[in-house]
């Protein structure tokens, strides 16, 4: 109605490593409003600012309308992946609630600049933790040797460490903790939460917002890439690697849970095979164009233990101009051995915000392992990729959890009031529309995250 389109971006690349995009990085990690007849800015709002922790604004806003001070305010409501909300007046992009800019640390890296301050909101809480202290270890199987891993199936990448010893040469430091080359760093809630793709659901009604939050600590390090001066095309070759394909596929050639290893790949691919899966990409692999010919075979000579691939060597000096000093190893998701979460649960929450007030008023576990249950544990949340939705008639329905449950919630008390097992994990938002006076809700079973089986099937529900 009012001409404006609300459009949240991505991250800055390299996401890790901003030594080459000096400054906040405008309007990376920002909300934009946008005329949407001719495109003119009317305001806009950076979150991050010259991100370095990969936290793109994960899903659109929400637009609401808030109660404050006997006014009724039209509103956009954004969550953030540190576990935030922020809002805002449509038209002019002013705060409702309190945000300010709060100090954080420099980085230790060679020609990195962390900016010196980020934003935070004041009044309404985080709806995820924000600091994995040691109080929040797990303490479920004590003294229990540490996992790092993308996922559960990872268990070849145990430790010979407890969780607790690992804890301890940690940065633990909580929200923008610059990479560093000394020392592991945790980000907490994660890479992939609190808030994620799914996005948040409003209830009219009430001026009630509802978001799914995952919280889970990953731990990464930052590796100096020497620049190569030599002429081994191989080593030349490693060296783009690093910078190139190390974030994914790992520094040692593992691989990262369902990304595939790359060790005795020349088993699988030939040479002119190998490029073109660079250039072009392959499945989930971007393709990678900003790579000329020569790096191209540089890395398939390192990756394919091949000495019979050549260069122009007198081009090793210049042929990549712009290339980083850093690579970033991801440890992954940071378990115990059994597969859990290192730290305390709940995992996964689901949360209702009072956009009137500022306030939250419940949070509960969403998702829960059978086997931990019988046990007798309470319940713990499961990490989650898909978004509620909120109905008239007073339920919340959502899917997203790795137990591969959708459920239905009161959305008043935040009661879990019934289940049903999908044929795979539904990883998406749920929709609800009404046909011949009969409502009806679906959602997509995509599965193949977090380790569980795949899907391609939508399954319905009607509302009797």
């Amino acid at each position: 109605d009012n001409g404006i389109v609300y459009i949240p971006t991505g991250s800055a690349s390299y996401d890790f490593y901003g030594g080459n995009r000096k400054g906040e990085n405008l309007f990376a990690n920002s909300l934009l409003a946008l005329d949407v007849l001719t495109g003119e800015r009317k305001w806009h709002f950076q979150f991050v600012h010259h991100d370095l922790w990969d936290r793109d604004l994960p899903a659109p806003p929400n637009l609401v309308e808030v109660n404050k001070d006997g006014k009724k305010i039209m509103a956009v409501a954004q969550i953030t992946k540190s576990g935030h909300v922020f809002v805002f007046d449509r038209f002019t992009g002013e705060h409702i609630f309190p945000v300010e800019e709060f100090p954080f640390p420099k980085s230790d890296l060679e020609g990195e600049e962390a900016w010196p301050t980020q934003p935070l909101p004041t009044k309404i809480p985080p709806f995820a933790r924000q600091k994995f202290t040691k109080e929040l270890i797990n303490d479920m199987f004590p003294n229990s040797m540490a996992l790092l891993a993308w996922s559960p199936l990872d268990k070849h990448k145990k430790s010979n460490e407890t969780v607790e010893e690992v804890w301890k040469r940690l940065n633990t430091e909580g929200q923008f903790q610059p990479p560093s080359d000394k020392i592991e760093t945790v980000t907490f809630p994660g890479l992939d939460g609190g808030g994620e793709w799914g996005g948040a659901g409003y209830d009219p009604k009430t001026g009630w917002l509802y978001v799914n939050s995952n919280e889970m600590p990953w731990i990464s390090k930052a590796n100096k890439v020497e620049k190569y001066e030599g002429e081994n095309v191989k080593k030349f070759g490693k060296s783009i690697y690093l910078q190139q394909c190390a974030r994914c596929h790992g520094a040692g050639l593992d691989g990262m849970g369902t990304i595939p290893g790359l060790k005795n790949i020349e088993m699988k691919y030939s040479t002119l095979e190998l490029s073109s899966v660079i250039t072009k990409g392959k499945g989930s692999m971007m393709p990678l164009p900003h790579l000329n010919i020569s790096q191209i075979n540089a890395i398939s000579a390192y990756l394919l233990n091949d000495d019979n691939i050549e260069i122009d060597k007198s081009s090793f000096n210049d042929l990549d101009p712009n290339a980083l000093p850093y690579s970033i190893s991801f440890y992954g998701r940071f378990m115990d051995e059994n597969g859990y979460p290192a730290v305390k649960p709940p995992w996964g929450t689901l949360n209702a915000i009072d956009l009137n007030k500022g306030e939250l008023l419940w949070q509960v576990p969403l998702g829960e392992y059978d086997e931990l249950t019988k046990k007798g544990f309470a319940k713990t949340g499961t990490e989650n990729y898909g978004g509620p939705i909120v109905t008239a008639g007073g339920i919340i329905f959502i899917g997203a959890t790795n137990d591969e449950y959708f459920r239905a919630f009161n959305k008043e008390s935040g009661e879990e009031i019934w289940r049903y097992k999908l044929p795979a994990g539904g990883y998406a938002t749920p929709i609800t529309y009404q046909l011949n006076g009969k409502q009806y809700i679906v959602i997509a079973c995509g599965g193949g995250k977090m380790g569980t089986k795949s899907g391609d099937s939508y399954v319905a529900f009607a509302l009797e």
